[in-house]
């Protein structure tokens, strides 16, 4: 397998499952689809096509 994403907490500091579960989401749909998800991204949200110029229109909405 391929690490992808590291996440360190101190003991103290509380984890998100929801927030994992968006993680692997998000990496099996750029596997899948080549496009970028942004912060906070969700399954049938918006994404952002590679590119500068494909990107525009993504942050032209924001």
């Amino acid at each position: 397998g391929i690490l992808r994403q590291i996440t360190v907490n101190d003991l103290p500091v509380g984890r998100s499952v929801d927030e994992t579960l968006r993680l692997i989401q998000a990496f099996q749909f750029v596997d899948k689809h080549g496009e970028v998800c942004p912060a906070n991204w969700h399954p049938g949200s918006d994404t952002i096509k590679p590119g500068v110029k494909e990107s525009k229109a993504y942050f032209e909405k924001q």
